[in-house]
């Protein structure tokens, strides 16, 4: 049972991120060892200058509205450059229990959202990759890789193409990397993703990360799930859920039912169009740090589709947690 509802949560916290697809892409590998990208031409030696004010607020902002225990606390005073290119730069923060927070900034100044891998994650995952990226973005837009390597072993790395051709990089400060993609590759990365491959000392493949091919594709429209739905909360405390909202396009659906896992159940409408609305009773809106599950029913009573909902908060701590 158990088993049962850690897989079904983490298929629903899945499709949830798909779904509202953020302007980048993550890319969590596990290898028997961890892989690696750096800054073109740029030494160590001239990194380590200091995080700008906005990207110090933004990688703070990470445990903005999460309580006490879930807080990451990244060392946002001491942040600092750690990999750069000739348009981008990465930015990272340590945590006090291992890990760090990085944020990758491209020209004008422009942040691209702040990630953190936890002591506990890097240590299940050898490498972190974030490949920001803008909707609607055309085949020779820039294409920049960044990220960690969060394990010892890699002696070289490569980005490989679709194509079959490849470039080398090499590995920068603490295991940090920043790679632009040359203009010539990037119609190739755009339509076919790309891989990379770290070896060894002796040459051997000790690691790879595919990035796939719809790596940067519009995402996916919120009508085409079967149940969609959607919470809504005050950045203030994520712990806390005010309302529901969302689209129902599984055949024979006539209306959901949330259980509030205490026997209660809220009935809520479907309408014409496929919608749905529902604002959370007063005294339930703190009842979200545990999942609670959304079912569409039909005339009969039987289900036809489901979803869990749960606090922005308990998401964020499982995905601290690394379970």
């Amino acid at each position: 049972m158990h088993d049962t509802l850690h897989h079904d949560l983490l298929a629903a916290y899945g499709s949830r991120l798909a779904r509202r697809r953020r302007r980048r892409v993550i890319v969590a590998v596990a290898s028997a060892a961890g892989l690696s990208l750096t800054g073109a031409g740029l030494g160590a030696a001239l990194l380590g200058w200091p995080a700008p004010e906005h990207v110090k607020q933004e990688i703070a902002a990470v445990d903005r509205g999460l309580p006490a225990d879930l807080r990451l606390n990244p060392d946002v005073e001491h942040a600092r450059a750690v990999a750069a290119t000739e348009t981008a730069t990465l930015y990272a923060a340590s945590l006090r229990g291992g890990g760090s927070c990085s944020e990758i900034v491209t020209a004008g100044e422009r942040g691209r959202g702040a990630t953190c891998t936890t002591g506990a994650q890097a240590g299940a995952r050898p490498l972190d990759v974030v490949m920001p990226f803008d909707d609607q973005s055309g085949s020779d837009s820039p294409v920049v890789v960044g990220g960690r390597v969060n394990a010892a072993g890699a002696a070289s790395l490569q980005v490989r193409y679709a194509d079959g051709s490849s470039d080398g990089i090499p590995l920068g400060e603490n295991r940090y990397f920043l790679f632009e993609i040359p203009a010539a590759h990037r119609a190739t990365v755009h339509a076919s993703g790309l891989e990379l491959v770290a070896s060894d000392d002796r040459g051997a493949v000790v690691g790879r990360a595919p990035v796939p091919a719809d790596w940067d594709d519009p995402a996916v429209p919120d009508e085409q799930a079967p149940l969609n739905v959607s919470t809504r909360s005050d950045e203030s405390d994520f712990t806390k859920v005010y309302g529901l909202e969302g689209h129902v396009s599984a055949p024979g659906a006539t209306r959901l039912e949330l259980e509030y896992g205490d026997g209660t159940r809220a009935l809520i409408p479907i309408q014409a169009d496929g919608s749905y609305d529902y604002a959370v009773p007063t005294d339930r809106i703190d009842d979200f740090m545990q999942p609670r599950k959304l079912v569409a029913v039909d005339e009969q009573g039987q289900e036809v589709a489901s979803a869990w909902v749960a606090a922005v908060a308990y998401w964020r701590g499982r995905e601290r947690s690394g379970s």
